[in-house]
């Protein structure tokens, strides 16, 4: 493992990067080639904060344990190319602050690496396609999961190209009730959750939240798109959202 802190290139290097509430700290981090993730903070808000700023501030290396879980034998270990086609989800460093000293962040990714299981098992044309686990030092540092364009959100923005609602609708719901047959529920429906592949098909994605009905959750949901305050795995989580976002969707699209 390399002691050095990386060379920071450009702000696409960062798998993190915010302020506090003040505006007066910018917080970020970087996940090198061979998955070390390197945190650090600089007294300067994200509107001057330089490059420089960040490699000369970023000081220290988050232990593996603090956020990869070890990887148990029966995950299926990613074979493919690590190439433009594949997006690699890590665990969730912007919250590292607030959960150190817990086992929260490896918890979290190994409990998405379980659910990822079971759909690639039980696949579905509208659920993201995900292709194993990568593993470096006996634990899991990412999901190798399809890449596609765009959210539904950002999709919805563009004037360029308009959304079938019908075909959309229809295809976000028929994920949803793949994810219910299976006795799962996402439990955090929302655009910014739904990708658009190449052919302008909605793609389900981020099984975070995702978990068996009944089952306690440790994240749930996002404000203006979940009931507020629910903490068990249900179905009806997402018969909440699946209705917001077809409000959403026809005040966004053509019919």
């Amino acid at each position: 493992m390399d002691n050095q802190p990386p060379q920071v290139k450009s702000f696409g290097d960062l798998c993190h990067l915010s302020e506090t509430a003040d505006g007066k700290i910018s917080r970020f981090a970087v996940t090198t080639r061979d998955y070390q993730v390197w945190i650090g903070e600089a007294p300067v808000s994200l509107n001057t904060l330089s490059l420089e700023d960040i490699t000369d501030n970023l000081k220290s290396v988050i232990p593996d344990e603090d956020v990869y879980p070890e990887a148990p034998s029966h995950i299926t270990t990613a074979s493919v190319s690590i190439d433009s086609n594949i997006f690699v989800k890590g665990p969730k460093i912007g919250s590292y602050n607030e959960l150190v000293g817990t086992d929260t962040l490896p918890k979290l990714l190994l409990q998405e690496a379980e659910i990822l299981e079971i759909l690639r098992r039980n696949q579905h044309q509208n659920i993201i396609q995900y292709h194993g686990v990568i593993v470096r030092r006996g634990r899991i540092v990412g999901l190798a999961l399809d890449r596609h364009p765009r959210t539904l959100e950002l999709e919805a923005r563009l004037q360029k190209r308009k959304i079938n609602y019908d075909m959309c609708f229809d295809a976000i719901k028929a994920a949803v009730n793949h994810l219910h047959s299976l006795g799962l529920a996402h439990n955090d429906l929302n655009p910014n959750n739904i990708m658009m592949d190449k052919g302008g098909r909605p793609i389900l994605v981020d099984y975070g939240s995702c978990q068996p009905f009944g089952k306690p959750l440790l994240t749930a949901g996002t404000p203006g798109w979940c009931d507020e305050n629910f903490t068990t795995s249900a179905q009806q989580n997402d018969e909440f959202s699946l209705k917001q976002l077809q409000i959403w969707l026809q005040n966004k699209v053509i019919k």
